[in-house]
């Protein structure tokens, strides 16, 4: 282990199959006394997801804590006490060569799109019902259009859904397309998010560190997928899911002995930095 656990001062918290169960619930009694024993102590957490900050806010709105941080759409917005730190929307030149351009290689033909906003999310109609209705899980006030390109909400970032399998060869093949203009990260699920070159769940964890001055021996991060493992390299204190992939867990200085249904992220912090 890098780091001295006394020394932990912030917790970065993947979501989706990491504090989540699979079902989107959690342990909110145990939740909120852990944040609570947790702020006594002087550490923040950060809860970090691709999720809109809207969707995560509903979600966890009857355990918010002034030492809980939110860092939504895979770090296009930090959220602090309900207060926007950092806006890493995209511009809207980059977003419409993107739908109107890199759109026709060959990588997107068989994907589909959904728009992530400040307002709402957006796809096109036409889209597969079952899609639609496992979208209307994770993006908040969605809605349909005729044409991507005719949407004004400030967009956050750019949601791929591409064939099973497919995801690691569309991250591969959009990151040598978009050559530094945007960035492309494995979600998981089957969805690929593009996001501004400057965006993602570590240099947003790093923006947040380098604002409360803190050094990343003194970060715990918790994660289950592609686009935590470079959080959980750089954190002083990398801790892997036992749901993780192998490759995932590889990344970690530790793996959990409990897995996301059976509450892994919060027994861990309990054990380890509140017994």
């Amino acid at each position: 282990m890098r780091s001295e656990i006394l020394a932990i001062k912030l917790i970065a918290v993947d979501l989706n199959g990491t504090l989540l169960h699979n079902d989107q619930s959690f342990n909110r009694s145990l939740f909120q006394t852990t944040l609570a024993a947790l702020d006594q102590d002087g550490v923040r957490v950060v809860l970090s997801s691709g999720n809109q900050y809207d969707h995560l806010r509903s979600l966890f709105k009857d355990v918010m804590a002034d030492n809980l941080a939110v860092i939504a759409e895979n770090g296009a917005s930090i959220y602090w006490r309900d207060r926007l730190l950092f806006d890493g929307s995209l511009s809207a030149e980059a977003l419409n060569h993107f739908l109107t351009v890199d759109r026709q290689a060959d990588c997107l033909q068989e994907a589909y799109i959904i728009l992530t906003g400040a307002h709402g999310s957006y796809t096109e109609k036409g889209a597969p019902q079952p899609l639609i209705e496992a979208a209307e899980k994770f993006y908040d006030h969605l809605q349909l259009v005729d044409d991507l390109t005719t949407v004004t909400d400030q967009i956050k970032k750019i949601s791929v859904s591409v064939l099973p399998g497919a995801t690691g060869q569309t991250v591969e093949a959009l990151n040598e397309l978009l050559a530094g203009r945007m960035r492309a990260h494995d979600s998981g699920y089957g969805v690929v998010d593009v996001v501004a070159a400057n965006v993602g769940k570590l240099p947003a964890v790093q923006w947040l560190a380098k604002e409360w001055q803190l050094e990343a021996a003194e970060i715990m991060a918790f994660g289950d997928g592609a686009n935590d493992g470079p959080l959980l390299a750089y954190a002083g204190t990398g801790i892997a899911m036992q749901n993780a992939p192998a490759k995932i867990q590889a990344l970690a200085d530790q793996v959990t002995a409990w897995d996301n249904e059976q509450d892994g992220v919060l027994k861990t912090i309990q054990s380890q930095l509140l017994a």
